[in-house]
């Protein structure tokens, strides 16, 4: 059921639920629906929608989506509110062998076995990225980063390509909001200077991090493109620093993962365009 529809019983198994109002929790269902609205024919809701949804007032759904932006799986776009990215983290173990996730990461794959590096492409998620897909092959962060796992936005490659893709006085908004931290000597986490350097990426076209995530690791990043050719996601290519310099590292990697990025742009903004 869409939003904005009506129907005689509700989006979720209101009867059983009440049967047993000790086993279960119907604040909790009513959440899911919210979440369920979202499809192809809906990508903004509002407070009222959400109401008439699931048939219940417009102050318990706005608790109820107010809670969901709280929780990071709704972002604000003007008086109405969109998904974000988050469900994707609670979801990955079910996604289809022909979603376009898939098709996605095959190219990563193609990519890093090409230039014999670790890539990956990655979302912007509040304070921080989310791993879309990536090569399981190779490995250069401390931890073993899977679909759906994390970093911080502020210190990554692709969270400083994504980031700078934000006007200023966002970028200003998402600084206070999020407070970044360093988490290393060489983290760049007050606000001019983020501005500063978001204005050389947009310049550039790339993004750099050298040592601001981990010690002795280095990444690049460049964009991904939607079908309005706005920036959506990251291209993201990483090394230990031991194996050479930054200039030879973006030498030898810069224009293969710029072309990479560019199909990737291609098949992701027609998937976009096909399912709109």
């Amino acid at each position: 059921m869409g939003a904005g529809t009506t129907d005689s019983s509700p989006p979720f198994p209101e009867d059983v639920l009440r049967q047993n109002p000790k086993d279960y929790s119907l604040t909790l269902a009513k959440g899911m629906a919210i979440l369920e609205m979202f499809g192809a024919d809906v990508q903004h809701i509002s407070y009222q929608t959400a109401a008439d949804h699931l048939g219940t007032s417009r102050a318990t759904a706005r608790r109820l989506i107010l809670t969901l932006q709280a929780m990071g799986y709704l972002e604000k776009q003007g008086n109405e509110y969109t998904l974000t990215v988050k469900p994707l983290a609670i979801s990955r173990a079910l996604l289809s062998s022909k979603s376009i996730l898939s098709i996605l990461a095959e190219k990563v794959r193609c990519l890093s076995a090409k230039i014999d590096r670790p890539c990956s492409v990655v979302s912007l998620n509040g304070a921080e990225i989310l791993f879309l897909c990536r090569d399981p092959s190779r490995r250069v962060y401390a931890s073993q980063l899977a679909l759906g796992d994390q970093l911080p936005a502020h210190a990554s490659s692709g969270g400083k390509v994504l980031l700078s893709a934000m006007d200023d006085e966002a970028i200003l908004a998402w600084y206070v909001r999020y407070e970044p931290q360093p988490l290393s000597q060489r983290t760049i986490t007050g606000p001019q200077a983020m501005l500063r350097e978001a204005a050389q990426i947009r310049a550039q076209g790339y993004a750099i991090s050298d040592g601001e995530l981990e010690e002795g690791l280095i990444s690049l990043s460049v964009p991904v493109r939607d079908h309005f050719d706005k920036t959506r996601l990251a291209l993201v290519v990483s090394q230990f620093t031991n194996l050479g310099s930054t200039e030879d590292f973006v030498r030898e990697v810069l224009s293969h993962a710029q072309n990479a990025a560019d199909d990737i742009s291609m098949t992701y903004a027609d998937y976009l365009r096909h399912s709109a």
